[in-house]
């Protein structure tokens, strides 16, 4: 209701609370003890700290930037939040969801971790082509980052028909 009347003070707020919410994360979650474990739970631990690695930039940008309506910074903003942060939540937790709403059955593979290292590579090559304006290897890495969603859901568990 108040961001029409003041959008570059509440977007700052937005980036304040994201840098705040990281930071408490990286902090004080429970991911950490699952870095000490092995299997799926220590895939869990990193997909998550990852996440909140992504808020960082996000923030920053926020702070930085306000929210741009549109152009390159927004990209990066929406790309470092919602790429970054929520679909590394997604893949942290989709061993406990998918089996559980998708009935997807889904049995944990040390190969689930080239998803997540695609997703995170080609987030980051995705922020550096936005600030280098290097479009074509923007075009490139977005197909990346579908495919590090996509190949997620590969891994899953094949049962004979």
């Amino acid at each position: 209701m108040l961001y029409p009347l003041y959008p570059g003070l509440l977007a700052r707020v937005a980036g304040l609370g994201f840098l705040a919410l990281a930071l408490w994360l990286l902090r004080y979650d429970i991911a950490w003890v699952n870095l000490k474990r092995e299997g799926v739970h220590k895939f869990m631990g990193v997909s998550l700290l990852t996440g909140y690695v992504w808020l960082l930039p996000g923030g920053f940008f926020l702070l930085g930037y306000g929210l741009p309506p549109a152009g390159l910074v927004y990209d990066a903003i929406l790309h470092s939040v919602f790429l970054g942060f929520v679909f590394a939540m997604v893949f942290g937790h989709a061993p406990v969801i998918f089996p559980a709403v998708l009935r997807l059955p889904i049995r944990f593979h040390p190969l689930a971790y080239l998803p997540l290292w695609l997703l995170h590579t080609s987030l980051v090559a995705r922020i550096y082509a936005d600030f280098a304006g290097a479009f074509s290897l923007r075009d490139q890495v977005g197909l990346w980052n579908a495919l590090a969603i996509v190949s997620l859901l590969g891994l899953r568990e094949r049962r004979p028909l």
